[in-house]
């Protein structure tokens, strides 16, 4: 076997390890197995509740932010955020991992 073939079948190995290893990441996530890496953190942050004053920006802002919340909980915006980054990393290890594949069937 000339160094080609063997090249070939090393980035081949390598490629379809770097599509099945996050394919399998990916589904543990999705059947609840496994929680995905928390790279978004988002928390809801208080603002000052000084109700005195019958002009206060703050308790408009803390009206639409109570409501807000309890259309769209901020946990689900954790979660949403948190699929989506581990989607997008997924997608291009597979991505790199086809065109690996496609170089070691080249050289083969």
């Amino acid at each position: 076997m000339n160094i080609n073939k063997i090249l070939g079948y090393i980035l081949l190995i390598a490629g379809i390890l770097l599509i099945v290893v996050p394919l399998y990441q990916t589904y543990q996530i999705f059947t609840g197995k496994v929680l995905p890496v928390q790279v978004f953190s988002v928390q809801g942050g208080k603002q000052p509740t000084d109700t005195k004053s019958p002009n206060n920006p703050f308790d408009l802002q803390q009206q639409l932010q109570k409501s807000l919340m309890n259309i769209l909980p901020i946990d689900l915006i954790n979660n949403t955020l948190n699929l989506a980054s581990w989607m997008i990393l997924m997608w291009i290890l597979i991505y790199g991992g086809s065109k690996l594949a496609g170089i070691g069937i080249q050289l083969l």
